[in-house]
């Protein structure tokens, strides 16, 4: 059915959208303001060490990044979000995605997640790492909603496909040098696919003498996506799992001169829902709101407003994820009119 909107209506801290369709009126009220991605300026102070990286803390975990110079409060730039490999170091990455000899003028902030120095991701846990990182960042600078990048290498790819399809509508493009889409996930290939809420762009970065990855089972993962319709370049080179720099070649190497490129490609995630939403059929109601990580949230509805209205619990303990949320009230059948709202609590 088609929904039409009526009217908004806002009030102090309050925000909401009246829609109403064809079987009746439905009504969504919503007791907090529409979060957006990033906080309101002013940005919360940075301060920087002698390397000029800053050093931050999202509540789940450390992570480290740069700023470039061109950076301005007032226009929204780029992000990536790289995660190390194996024994990797966080800090110590920063020089490979953020380059000494162009990242003053490079068009995004980088930063690198910590929490796993000197060790592997743990793909079953950490996603909290990433996502609380990537909503941190937006309380101290002004980044772009829609170009944010997510990269890894080698276990850090892991967690990037683990991560990336898992949370699809955060970013705009999955980096990845020297893992695979499936293998140590630890998720199947049938559920990765079916979490992905769109067709999210893939650059992987593959090495002919990989013996951690081959370059055979990489392929023919490689193409299970491309024949799922997810846009995937695939970059092949000689070399091995890790190779130190050596002129035009090398692990790092390859990242900042096949990879790096694709943060200026243009490339953009889905537009963001600004105001929530409601949509109904012949028998059930699928209310859809944006969340903020870590929030918790309830939907309730009603049939009636007034002074002495009652609210009834549809679901509660729902765990905002950073993404659009939708909830299905299976119980509109024959039911003229309801109201609905979300509660959103630290």
């Amino acid at each position: 059915m088609k929904n039409h909107l009526v009217r908004p209506f806002l009030g102090r801290g309050i925000g909401g959208t009246f829609i109403r369709t064809a079987l009746g009126c439905l009504f969504l009220a919503v007791v907090f303001t529409p979060p957006a991605l990033r906080a309101d300026p002013p940005y919360l102070p940075v301060t920087y060490d002698a390397n000029g990286f800053f050093h931050l803390n999202s509540g789940q975990g450390a992570y480290v990044g740069y700023k470039p110079d061109t950076y301005s409060d007032a226009q929204p730039i780029s992000l990536l979000v790289w995660m190390h490999g194996c024994g990797g170091d966080s800090e110590g990455d920063m020089y490979a995605i953020a380059p000494p000899p162009t990242r003053q003028t490079q068009s995004y902030i980088a930063i690198s997640i910590g929490g796993r120095d000197g060790g592997c991701w743990d793909v079953n846990t950490d996603t909290a790492k990433v996502l609380a990182a990537v909503a941190d960042i937006t309380r101290y600078f002004n980044v772009n909603p829609r170009k944010i990048y997510l990269a890894g290498y080698s276990s850090g790819g892991d967690l990037t496909y683990r991560v990336g399809f898992q949370n699809t509508t955060l970013f705009a493009c999955l980096l990845v040098e020297n893992s695979d889409p499936f293998r140590d996930t630890g998720a199947s290939q049938a559920s990765l696919l079916a979490s992905a809420s769109w067709k999210i762009n893939v650059a992987h970065l593959a090495h002919l003498s990989d013996p951690v990855y081959p370059i055979g089972t990489v392929r023919t993962d490689l193409a299970t996506l491309s024949a799922n319709g997810f846009p995937v370049t695939k970059i092949e080179k000689s070399g091995s799992h890790y190779d130190p720099d050596n002129g035009a070649f090398g692990t790092t190497y390859d990242l900042i001169h096949f990879l790096l490129p694709f943060l200026d490609a243009g490339l953009l995630s889905p537009p963001r829902l600004v105001n929530p939403a409601v949509a109904r059929n012949a028998t059930s109601a699928t209310i859809v709101f944006p969340s903020v990580y870590g929030k918790t949230y309830t939907v309730q509805f009603t049939g009636a407003l007034g002074a002495a209205t009652s609210w009834s619990t549809l679901q509660s303990n729902i765990f905002g994820t950073g993404a659009n949320i939708p909830v299905t009230d299976p119980s509109v059948s024959g039911v003229p009119r309801r109201f609905y709202r979300v509660l959103g609590s630290p």
